[in-house]
């Protein structure tokens, strides 16, 4: 039996013995008849933010952008009901009539300026994104923004959950958070640590009034749990679900099973620096040609996932593809690694005796990483490549990556959806991003991205980002692995829910119950 058979077996295994433990529970009674209760992996952290890093944020919708996103990723209306680029470095968003915070207080340019003034301060992040050089009030509700440079991309990354807008009750006069005060369809109520958080409806809101009147986000990490807690009627819905209790709650009349293609994507980051073999390109090359994604989709996913040959999905139509996507060829990736030195002995590939091996870190708080690193290290491992796979905490692993110990770490990214290619490629590949822990620096990739961002919508953009992605591709700093499935499940009662294609926020305003 081959080790990636093996890994497939174990799998198995713990699917069914987990679908044994969650058969048949007794079903309690059911949630109040006005309130949704969410079990969630992810703790909703109100008291954590500065201003704005806990997940929770992105999904109750407590705040408003000033623009959206529709299902289709297009730009749309939020706190803006139009804008406008007036030079080639200033932009004017008129803000809409009426909107009052859940203080009661007024939505203007005065307060919208104030909220990202101080985003930015807090998150380097938030400056780079947005490249905003100052704002001022033009007039009442008429806020103008220069940017450092032409940024064609401002109005698309306005929508990022970070940019969403505080009043200023939500800190005290030292300047310290206290709670969320927002414009949003939900307002803060309660949070109770490491047990819940709760919103009610915002009877106030500018926009469609959500038809429950409460919302209880309850901090449930075991995936099991929270598919037990749904079968006991003690949630209406749940998300993150293990490939097992997907099949087995389609299968009952009683819930709903959801389920969309969305920007996530688990994938390989390879050390490009020098303290690794993948600093050889040809190497990076080699490996991405030797790792079929589909048996990983299928065996450490169970189907739910799309093989990632490229870095972006194939449903975001604004997103560049790289002109030749990965390709499972186990000929090329022998001529690249014979080229970069390496023979083959024994079926284990080597280099002056020593063999190739590689050390793979990722985390376990996402239940399946450990399935997908071991399915990655399993398909390597049968083609002649040896591994050490360590698993940590995300912190762990991270502070490994960042002293560059490590080969390759698998890891999943989730970007805040954003409808323009910036946020993705500027922010994960570009020598001076933060989040680079590739050590990779590619002044072509550089320059492309640097440029794209300057560019209006037309040929020269779509050009320009696709020697960005031509070039990423190439020179292949990532092995992308799984586009993610989101799949979630409520009780039959809930009507409504829609899984936006971003995968970064709940929409929870149509949702009703029977």
């Amino acid at each position: 039996m081959t080790i990636f058979r093996k890994t497939l077996c174990t799998f198995a295994f713990a699917t069914l013995a987990i679908g044994a433990i969650a058969t048949a529970p007794q079903k309690a009674a059911a949630t109040e008849q006005d309130t949704l209760v969410v079990g969630t992996m992810w703790e909703a952290l109100p008291l954590a933010m500065q201003p704005r890093r806990s997940r929770f944020f992105n999904e109750s919708e407590i705040l408003d952008t000033l623009v959206k996103l529709d299902y289709d990723l297009n730009t749309i209306s939020g706190l803006a009901t139009s804008w406008e680029r007036v030079s080639p470095t200033v932009w004017h968003f008129n803000l809409r009539e009426n909107v009052v915070f859940h203080d009661g207080t007024k939505l203007d340019a005065e307060a919208v300026k104030f909220s990202l003034e101080r985003v930015i301060a807090l998150l380097p992040y938030a400056a780079d994104l947005l490249n905003i050089k100052q704002m001022s009030v033009a007039e009442p509700l008429v806020l103008e923004i220069e940017t450092n440079e032409p940024f064609a991309a401002l109005p698309n990354q306005l929508t990022d959950a970070i940019t969403g807008i505080y009043a200023k009750a939500s800190f005290n006069d030292a300047g310290e958070f206290v709670k969320p005060v927002g414009t949003g369809p939900w307002k803060f109520e309660e949070y109770r640590k490491q047990d819940r958080t709760i919103v009610t409806r915002f009877d106030g809101y500018w926009g469609e009034k959500p038809a429950l009147s409460k919302v209880e986000y309850r901090f449930i990490p075991d995936h099991n749990s929270r598919t037990l807690a749904l079968e006991a009627g003690e949630v209406d819905f749940i998300d993150n679900m293990l490939p097992s209790d997907v099949a087995r709650l389609s299968r009952d009349e009683n819930f709903k099973v959801y389920s969309k293609p969305i920007a996530g994507l688990y994938y390989g980051a390879f050390n490009a620096g020098d303290k690794s073999p993948l600093s050889d390109v040809r190497i990076r090359q080699a490996v991405n040609a030797l790792v079929d994604r589909d048996l990983i989709v299928k065996g450490a996913l169970d189907g739910i996932g799309e093989p990632a040959w490229d870095f972006f999905g194939p449903q975001f139509d604004w997103a560049p593809k790289a002109d030749e996507p990965f390709k499972l060829d186990t000929g090329l990736a022998t001529s690249l690694l014979n080229d970069a030195g390496y023979e083959q002995n024994d079926g284990k590939w080597e280099k002056d005796g020593a063999p190739l091996t590689l050390r793979i870190l990722s985390y376990s708080s996402r239940t399946e990483m450990p399935a997908i690193t071991e399915a990655l290290a399993a398909l390597l491992n049968q083609n002649g490549i040896a591994t050490d796979v360590q698993m940590y905490t995300w912190e762990g692993m991270l502070d490994l990556v960042k002293r560059g110990e490590y080969d390759i770490s698998v890891v999943f990214w989730t970007p805040e959806m954003t409808g323009h290619p910036d946020l993705h490629l500027k922010s994960q590949f570009h020598s001076k991003a933060g989040l680079n822990y590739q050590f990779w620096n590619n002044a072509g990739f550089d320059e492309a991205v640097d440029t794209g961002r300057t560019l209006s919508p037309g040929a020269e953009k779509d050009e320009t980002y696709r020697r960005a992605v031509n070039i990423l591709h190439d020179d292949a700093p990532i092995i992308p692995l799984v586009h993610k499935v989101s799949v979630g499940a409520s009780a039959k009662d809930v009507e409504g829910y829609r899984i936006h294609p971003s995968g970064f926020f709940y929409d929870f305003k149509s949702v009703s119950k029977d």
